[in-house]
């Protein structure tokens, strides 16, 4: 992949395009999995019926302001979903993936410029936390995309900063947990080159960011009632050192991995300046401060410990995206600096070697997510088809993220405690680990089925029952 090929056609790059679009309509996701992704596909729900309080289009369990509920997550996020409810609310997964597809193309004219091959952009093909959650709702990709283009246009010959203050408003629009990154971005950016019309470039920065600036502080307006307050603010969340040292080490060594030699962001030589070092320390520090980290425990699983472990650690990549993406180009530069040294053989069994890393890789990892989300999707169906939508219904913890608005939205479901005991009236629904069972106080005199979802991933017994008056009539739910 060294210089010397590069006036060779350059095959690699969209064979890994042909094939991640191929492979990912071969698994596109069934469902959601995950209760962030619930919440997000609720938001979207109420806002393309006018609102963006969720409670007022379904059960919500968000945070409660002046008798409201609201989203802890981005309402630009979901927005860009909300008009897709007008055909199949599914076709809101492809917005991850299309931001994938255009930040490759970042990458790989970011690699053009730099005047490195860019059959490099395989780095960017084999980052398999960004490959996950192209196949979620979540919001990590596109507003780590939108950073990834944000940075590109600042760090080229002939800076770019209005639109990269727009594309880094727009990045914290989608997700906040990109503030960070686009701050600390910018501010190192014009301290390294403070001498070039440092006001004038601010100003450009600025000018950029201003619109996002002005619609996250108007939609705060409307949630908290004050511009500058966060729903994020109301949920108390928690930076502490205590489990510093293992988070920082994950996410180091994950830099190794996803990309290759990504470790080299850490080095003003390879990052050629101080911009992205700085930016990758920042967050990981942030996260290694967090108080949880992503995906790295998989209860219940019915997988091999070995499994769970990769199974969790790709996941555990969500606040690590934007770094592992920037990453990319200062370990292409390391990576290609070592190919000269190698024979011209190597670089040519590179290429096919990527290639077919990446469809095995993805393959695999696609394989495993739709057997978890197809266990997910047969919890929703089961609901869907033996709870009426307008009737009352008991829902358990874990059922609360399968009630979003799939097949229709419970218009009375109430999440309800284990030691309570639901009212006579309504339905129960139960979700629990294999060989459990809902309470006592739930099942008593109810007509109930206990339906077993099994995966080689996730697996989990639901219990449905009938209103008690239904029970007493011999009316228990449809099997």
């Amino acid at each position: 992949m060294g210089r010397a090929e590069g006036a060779k056609i350059q095959w690699l790059f969209p064979c890994l395009l042909i094939s991640f679009c191929a492979i990912y309509l071969i698994f596109y996701p069934p469902s959601y999995g995950i209760e962030d992704e619930g919440n997000i596909l609720q938001l979207s729900y109420s806002l393309s019926h006018g609102t963006i309080f969720p409670d007022r289009a379904g059960p919500y369990p968000g945070p409660s302001i002046d008798g409201h509920r609201v989203s802890k997550f981005s309402a630009f996020h979901a927005a860009m979903i909300a008009p897709l409810w007008k055909i199949d609310w599914r076709l809101g997964f492809g917005v991850a993936a299309l931001f994938f597809v255009a930040g490759a193309f970042i990458v790989r004219n970011w690699l053009t410029r730099e005047n490195l091959n860019a059959d490099w952009s395989a780095l960017y093909f084999l980052l398999f936390g960004s490959l996950y959650y192209t196949q979620t709702l979540l919001a990590a990709v596109p507003a780590a995309v939108a950073a990834l283009f944000g940075v590109s246009l600042l760090l080229r010959e002939e800076p770019r900063p209005m639109l990269a203050g727009l594309m880094f408003g727009a990045s914290v629009l989608m997700h906040p947990w990109m503030g960070p990154f686009a701050i600390v971005s910018a501010m190192v950016w014009l301290l390294e080159n403070w001498r070039i019309d440092l006001i004038k470039r601010a100003g450009r920065l600025f000018a950029g960011a201003i619109v996002p600036i002005l619609m996250l502080g108007s939609y705060n307006f409307a949630t908290t009632g004050s511009p500058f307050r966060s729903v994020y603010t109301l949920l108390y969340l928690s930076f502490s050192g205590s489990h510093f040292l293992s988070y920082s080490s994950f996410y180091v060594a994950s830099l190794t991995i996803f990309p290759l030699s990504g470790w080299v962001v850490f080095s003003p030589k390879w990052a050629r300046g101080w911009t992205l070092p700085v930016t990758s320390a920042a967050v990981v520090l942030l996260a290694s401060l967090y108080y949880y980290r992503d995906g790295l425990n998989l209860s219940a699983s019915a997988v091999h410990s070995t499994m769970a472990l990769i199974a969790g650690a790709i996941p555990g990549q969500r606040f690590l995206i934007p770094v592992s993406m920037v990453a990319c180009v200062p370990a292409a530069r390391f990576l290609d600096a070592q190919s000269e040294k190698m024979p011209s053989w190597v670089s040519r069994l590179a290429r096919p070697v990527a290639l077919a890393a990446f469809i095995a890789g993805f393959a695999v990892m696609s394989t495993a997510h739709s057997s978890f989300l197809r266990a997910h999707a047969t919890v929703q169906k089961l609901l869907c088809e033996t709870i009426p939508g307008n009737a009352p219904v008991a829902i358990s913890d874990g059922v609360l993220k399968e009630t979003a608005p799939i097949c229709q939205v419970f218009e009375s479901a109430v999440l309800t405690k284990d030691s309570a005991e639901p009212p006579a009236e309504a339905f129960i629904a139960w979700l629990g680990a294999p060989g459990q069972h809902a309470p006592d106080g739930w099942l008593k005199k109810r007509e109930t089925k206990t339906f077993q979802i099994r995966s080689w991933i996730w697996s989990r017994d639901l219990t449905i029952g009938a209103p008690l008056s239904d029970s007493a009539q011999g009316n228990g739910p449809a099997g």
